[in-house]
């Protein structure tokens, strides 16, 4: 298989096209408009950073990984830990707000949004993007996919398999941005809440990997009704995608609590700075 063969969509999502050009759009409009005012922003690592989350999504869900993702229990795996925590994480580290300075003028705002619409939109932001919900959300999606019975559902429904992607892209991307997004500069009264937060999310993913690495009888039995990709047994297929939601997922986890220190670290420099 060709390169530009693998990069065709296996199937042709509109909503998902239409949705990463015109992110990739407004991004690079919001970000010239930056380096016109200020050609001294170093923002060219955040752009790098944004790009390839933004690709990274584009990758799994529309070429041919999206096609082994439906026969192979482990590339299942690993599409979901590139939609619920790697390519969040590089957009919203990639500063994914500045796609707002690249709205044309003539782009609704969201203020002008009527209150009975905003009004419960921005409450059920606000519920879900709490301290004590937002972690069990995310690792509970994680579980709820991986239900036996619902992922057998899920596997063999189409419109319930764009839920599941949608819906961990989407939980991705609220929590990352909870967590690292810059509505948070590193001030105290929020650094302990997102550590607490780090920690919640990583033991449960360690604890549901090491389960499906272990064990010994096969979980997911929808990829033999519809045949695996690749020539490989169910238990090793199982086990490989255990080891991905087990050590990568849990890294990916690591590394936010590391980013989370180095942001309380950086805001007290400055503090410390500004002091003096």
């Amino acid at each position: 298989m060709h390169l530009l063969d693998f990069l065709e969509p296996w199937e042709f999502s509109p909503v998902l096209m239409v949705s990463f050009l015109l992110l990739f759009w407004l991004y690079t409009r919001g970000f010239m408009a930056i380096k016109r005012v200020d050609r001294t922003a170093k923002t060219y690592w955040q752009a790098v950073s944004f790009y390839i989350g933004l690709f990274s999504i584009y990758i799994v869900s529309h070429t041919y990984i999206d096609y082994l993702s439906q026969y192979m229990f482990w590339v299942h795996r690993f599409q979901h830990l590139v939609l619920h925590h790697l390519a969040p994480m590089l957009m919203v580290l990639g500063a994914v707000e500045i796609v707002r300075k690249g709205l044309p003028n003539y782009w609704p705002c969201w203020s002008s949004v009527p209150t009975l619409i905003r009004w419960p939109c921005e409450r059920l932001y606000h519920l879900i993007q709490h301290p004590v919900l937002a972690p069990i959300l995310f690792v509970g999606l994680i579980y709820l996919w991986l239900i036996p019975d619902i992922h057998f559902i899920a596997m063999l429904s189409k419109k319930l398999y764009y839920v599941m992607n949608w819906s961990m892209l989407l939980d991705g991307f609220l929590f990352w941005w909870l967590v690292l997004g810059p509505e948070w500069r590193g001030e105290g009264k929020g650094f302990k809440a997102r550590i607490i937060m780090m920690f919640v999310v990583v033991v449960p993913q360690q604890l549901l990997g090491a389960y499906l690495t272990f064990s010994t009888d096969v979980i997911y039995d929808v990829y033999d009704v519809c045949g695996r990709a690749w020539p490989i047994s169910p238990i090793a297929d199982q086990i490989y995608g255990g080891i991905i939601t087990w050590i990568p997922a849990s890294m990916m986890s690591v590394l936010g609590l590391v980013l989370v220190l180095r942001r309380r670290l950086n805001y007290q420099k400055n503090e410390n700075y500004e002091k003096n």
